[in-house]
């Protein structure tokens, strides 16, 4: 009975592997699709998209991993804290555009036996992790925020915000945008209002990425934040881009709601104009 119980424990921690995994690819790769030119998979490229990618891992205890990129061969070397992080860093590398291999080196700090049965409820962890991700990209994507810096955790549909930012308005702005998340019921801002500061090595990162946007990196981007907004909830918007101008077609509930979408699609990072022909009223 019990190896039984541990086997099916088993099958459902490798299913929560799979989806952990999508709901990252997803969210931090969306614009991964056909027509995108080859070199935005240069090894710069893939180091900089795999460290954002584990920064959004915010539902499991924080990485502390080195990444090195070279002729398309990652190699992951640090510490975690467990088995399920391990192989969740190493599934991630393994998913993204442009990776040939993945050399892991990465050691197990706990020395955790990592058994699934000890794991929290797993659809709860997921719908967390969904959550987690979608609050870290919308913030990620604003031009205002742009939140290399803020950690994201997500529990039982809780938000807590930690970090420091520049200034009570995206302190605030950090607030709303993670409330108006789906599926998010409260928010806890423990954002400290440090000022400006010298850039990191997660935002240097980001630099890199906004400098090698494409209009199919844009898209998908203002996708992931019209999907994952309350705010959008019963439209029907279709975005395509061209030269950076995003063009927003369907229908929204109300002409509030319409202008509301523009306003959103407005303050990704990398639009530098949104032309909308939303319909109002559902028509």
């Amino acid at each position: 009975m019990k190896k039984n119980m541990h086997l099916k424990m088993k099958r459902i921690y490798r299913a929560m592997l799979v989806l952990l995994t999508a709901v990252m690819l997803a969210w931090t790769a969306a614009a991964e699709t056909a027509g995108e030119p080859e070199e935005q998979h240069s090894d710069t490229w893939i180091k900089s998209k795999l460290v954002t990618t584990y920064t959004l891992n915010r539902h499991l205890n924080p990485f502390n991993i080195t990444v090195d990129v070279k002729d398309g061969v990652v190699t992951l070397e640090g510490k975690v804290d467990s088995p399920v992080e391990r192989d969740l860093a190493v599934e991630i590398a393994r998913g993204m555009t442009g990776v040939s291999r993945v050399d892991d080196k990465l050691a197990i700090e706990s020395g955790a036996a990592g058994d699934p049965a000890e794991l929290p409820d797993f659809s709860r962890l997921v719908e967390d992790a969904t959550i987690t991700a979608m609050v870290k990209s919308r913030l990620l994507f604003n031009r205002n925020i742009q939140g290399m810096d803020i950690n994201v955790d997500t529990s039982n549909g809780e938000v807590v915000l930690d970090g420091k930012v520049e200034s009570d308005a995206v302190r605030d702005l950090a607030g709303h945008i993670a409330l108006n998340t789906a599926n998010v019921r409260k928010v806890v801002n423990n954002l400290e209002v440090a000022g400006k500061k010298e850039p990191s090595k997660l935002e240097e990162a980001g630099k890199i990425i906004e400098r090698e946007m494409s209009d199919a990196w844009i898209t998908g981007k203002v996708k992931a934040v019209l999907l994952s907004s309350k705010e959008v909830e019963g439209a029907d918007v279709q975005v395509s881009t061209r030269n950076k101008v995003v063009t927003l077609k369907g229908t929204a509930r109300s002409r509030e709601q319409a202008d509301r979408i523009v306003a959103l699609a407005a303050d990704v990072v990398g639009v530098a104009e949104v032309r909308s022909e939303l319909a109002a009223g559902g028509r």
